[in-house]
């Protein structure tokens, strides 16, 4: 069995995260080390907090997204997996006299996100304590004598708190939530949450093509400091800044009609064929069943005033929307 969105918005489920990556960053420069790396400002973090991140190549296009966690002594980062091998041998060939050791964990520890209107209560009913209720913000709780890492992370706009689970007792772990009738999330309806709360997937909605600023407002403001020191790609996204644009921007839209529009489907203007592609659609619940699209769309077309259509056989017209039908709380 698995989780429904009705599940999901009035109790809870949980996201099988177990192939995303874990390390821990340790040494004296970790923090110099790292502020060089990545493109948020990791400067105000204190033990018990966290910041959303990304990595990027020296022309400011996105190699990862990533969560930095300060712990005691030391960073913890999570990395989608399709990017922990790159990331992190790039971060190993960039230590050269620095007191930096990045420390594998994903060997002992897996991540599963339980998400939900109820998952403080949830976790209650496991005899955990959820972590504060600010984006990110962490602590270690014992669950049958392991040591389980709550974070608060919301993936799906219903609020929810990832968790890093030895795999000592992760089986354990799993069983006991599905004992509470809090069922698996399967990968289409995660889609579904994730793009109604208008978070991108590294590979499939963004990658090593995209400009970071490309992503939107919302991810900027997440992921983006403007005001830190120097790191890999930061002079070109801060050229792109000052212009106060880049050409093309990851929006949202509804798409009036039956099919949906595959990925790469190409978005026309009446005066251009190629304003956009789409990077993934779904049918929304909070849109009554319409089809929601996530695309990149070019800059002039944004003020809503040009009709749109996907190159779907036949085409549909499409609607910008203001913003993530159901936004989440990053």
């Amino acid at each position: 069995m698995s989780a429904t969105y009705e599940q999901v918005a009035e109790y809870a489920g949980w996201l099988n995260l177990t192939g995303y990556g874990i390390a821990r960053i340790l040494g004296a420069d970790r923090l110099r080390f790292l502020q060089g790396q990545t493109t948020n400002d990791l400067r105000p973090l204190v033990p018990g907090t966290g910041v959303h991140t990304a990595f990027c190549s020296p022309t400011g296009h996105l190699l990862s997204d990533a969560l930095i966690l300060e712990s005691e002594e030391s960073f913890l980062l999570i990395l989608p997996p399709d990017t922990y091998g790159t990331i992190t041998a790039r971060l190993s060939e960039a230590i050269i006299l620095d007191d930096v050791t990045i420390e594998p964990l994903q060997e002992g520890l897996g991540l599963i996100s339980l998400q939900g209107t109820a998952s403080d209560e949830m976790l209650d009913e496991l005899g955990l304590e959820a972590p504060p209720n600010e984006s990110l913000h962490h602590h270690t709780r014992l669950w049958q004598k392991a040591e389980v890492i709550l974070i608060r992370h919301d993936r799906t706009g219903f609020g929810g708190v990832d968790l890093l689970v030895p795999y000592a007792v992760m089986e354990e772990f799993q069983t006991a939530l599905i004992a509470t009738a809090c069922l698996p999330i399967e990968e289409p309806l995660a889609t579904v949450l994730r793009y109604e709360a208008g978070i991108p997937a590294y590979g499939v909605d963004m990658n090593e093509r995209t400009l970071a600023s490309e992503m939107g407002k919302p991810f900027e403001a997440s992921h983006i400091s403007y005001t830190k020191g120097c790191y890999v790609g930061q002079e070109v996204l801060m050229r792109i800044h000052a212009r106060g644009h880049t050409n093309r921007t990851w929006v949202p839209m509804r798409v009036e009609g039956n099919q949906l529009p595959q990925r790469g489907s190409p978005i026309r203007t009446p005066d251009r064929p190629d304003a956009g592609v789409i990077t993934g659609a779904v049918r929304s619940p909070t849109l009554d069943d319409a089809i929601l699209t996530w695309g990149f769309l070019r800059n002039n077309y944004l003020d809503g005033a040009t009709p749109l259509e996907v190159l779907t056989e036949p085409p549909q017209p499409a609607v910008l929307l203001p913003s993530a039908p159901r936004p989440a709380k990053w």
